[in-house]
């Protein structure tokens, strides 16, 4: 039961405290949810999911203020979850993509989405014990984050496919079976 004196996570809605303590610079969560998501740090997203992908579902379900920076970021990371979600750009490649990204500033622009963002918290995410159960709930969390920012699938797509078409040195392997160089997957129904 979501506690009345705590105000609610400005990212994902999330009530829980403390009410004051460390925050990150630029993305926009109250300090009991940034404490949660150190602790996700900590214990680790669960069996072999990375845990930048846990890193790409905070940062983009908690956006953060109109300011370069947090746009900037929020943008860099909804690159990694199309990438990875449908992609399946490996994990190695990871921070090379976001490099490539980072040298686009011409492309970030703020979302804008209804808050709070997505179904799945990061609280969601901590309160499983079984490392494969919290892997599977981490997956779900960056799926469902994905899914709510619907609206801006299209531009995000043109993003990561200019990124990963113009990496002369990906493979065709690494960009997905099936998959043309700078040409976004097909969309499922």
């Amino acid at each position: 039961m979501p506690n009345p004196t705590i105000e609610p996570c400005p990212g994902c809605g999330l009530a829980v405290g403390p009410t004051d303590g460390p925050r990150h610079p630029y993305i926009g969560s109250s300090p009991g949810c940034w404490a949660l998501f150190n602790e996700l740090l900590v214990s680790g997203p669960g069996g072999d999911v990375p845990g930048q992908l846990a890193g790409d579902a905070y940062a983009v379900q908690h956006p953060g203020a109109l300011e370069r920076r947090a746009i900037q970021s929020a943008c860099v990371h909804a690159i990694n979850l199309c990438a990875r979600l449908e992609w399946d750009y490996p994990e190695k490649r990871i921070k090379d993509l976001m490099r490539s990204a980072l040298t686009h500033p011409e492309w970030w622009r703020p979302f804008g989405m209804p808050t709070p963002i997505g179904t799945i918290t990061v609280a969601d995410v901590v309160a499983e014990p079984d490392p494969e159960s919290r892997a599977e709930r981490t997956m779900a969390w960056a799926k469902d984050i994905w899914a709510v920012h619907a609206p801006h699938h299209e531009l995000v797509r043109g993003w990561v496919a200019t990124l990963i078409g113009s990496n002369s040195s990906t493979s065709v392997r690494q960009r997905g079976a099936g998959r043309q160089p700078g040409r976004a997957p097909r969309r499922s129904s």
